[in-house]
């Protein structure tokens, strides 16, 4: 099973990722079952989980899908986590493959943000 610090580690473009959900609350049960820990802040329009010192996942009320790129070290993270996500019941909407970023996968959350999950070529 990939550990949540591996996913901390993962190249990302922004220390916040922020994502528009449609309930704050719903999201944030699919995400704390996702990633395995609750948020450090929640409230009616937003939670906010701690993925590492300085890097935040933030859900905030509001409309408009967005797709978070996270790039993991290797090919073997991405199938790791991808059969990680599978268990957790996450909706993967490309299976592991070889793509033009390298190899990866996308999962989907409820309200139709894509998350891209790669290790580059």
């Amino acid at each position: 099973m990939i550990d949540i610090d591996d996913i901390s580690r993962a190249n990302v473009s922004e220390a916040d990722i922020p994502l528009s959900v449609a309930d704050p609350d719903a999201s944030a049960r699919f995400y704390t079952g996702l990633l395995g820990r609750r948020p450090v802040r929640a409230g009616p329009d937003h939670a906010v989980f701690l993925l590492a010192p300085g890097r935040t996942l933030s859900l905030w009320r509001g409309r408009g899908a967005t797709q978070v790129d996270l790039r993991m070290p290797a090919p073997a993270a991405v199938d790791e986590l991808h059969i990680d996500w599978w268990d957790r019941g996450a909706r993967i909407l490309l299976p592991p493959m070889d793509m033009d970023c390298g190899h990866g996968f996308v999962a989907g959350d409820p309200d139709g943000n894509q998350l891209r999950v790669y290790a580059a070529a």
